[in-house]
C-alpha cells in the first residue's frame, strides 16, 4: 500500500440552483471553474427536459453515448472535482426516472438540459486529488491509487 495522504477537511460549502434550460455539466463545471473549487463533492436533484449520459465500454474503451429526449426526474446526480492538467474537472454520475418509472443512467454528459436542478458541492481542502491518463484504462483517473495487494 502507498503512503496515506493527509486527510482532507471541509472547505467552503456551496447550494445553487441551475436555471431552465442550461447544460446541467457545463453549468457544474463551469461554477468550479469560476469558483476555483479543486477538490470536492457534489450531489443535486432536479429534473430535465432531455438527458445524455453515457456508459463506458470496458472493451472498446470509448464510452456509449445515450440520449433520452423525455422530461425526467433527476433521482440522483453524484460525483466529485479534481484537478486534470491544472484544471477544475468533474467526474458526476446521474440517476434518472422516466414517467413511468423506469431508471437510467450513467456518466453525465453535455446535452442534459435542465428544467430544474439544486445542487450541493462540498469543498475540500488540503492537496486537490490530481488526474491523468490511466494506461490500462485510458480514463482520466485519479493519480496515486492505493493497491492493497
Amino acid at each position: 500500500m502507498q503512503a496515506q495522504e493527509k486527510p482532507y477537511l471541509t472547505g467552503r460549502t456551496f447550494l445553487f440552483s441551475i436555471l431552465k434550460g442550461e447544460d446541467l455539466l457545463q453549468t457544474i463545471e463551469e461554477f468550479c471553474i469560476h469558483h476555483d473549487i479543486q477538490c470536492g463533492f457534489i450531489q443535486g436533484i432536479g429534473a430535465i427536459d432531455q438527458a445524455t449520459f453515457g456508459i463506458y465500454n470496458q472493451k472498446t474503451k470509448k464510452y456509449i453515448k445515450i440520449t433520452k429526449k423525455e422530461e425526467m426526474e433527476i433521482l440522483s446526480l453524484s460525483g466529485n472535482v479534481s484537478l486534470f492538467d491544472d484544471r477544475p474537472m468533474t467526474h458526476t454520475h446521474i440517476t434518472l426516472s422516466d414517467s413511468e418509472g423506469k431508471t437510467w443512467g450513467g456518466h453525465l454528459m453535455s446535452g442534459t438540459r435542465v428544467f430544474s436542478a439544486e445542487i450541493f458541492i462540498q469543498e475540500l481542502s488540503g492537496d486537490p486529488k490530481n488526474r491523468k491518463k490511466d494506461k490500462a484504462t485510458q480514463l482520466s483517473l485519479w493519480a496515486n491509487p492505493v493497491a492493497l495487494r
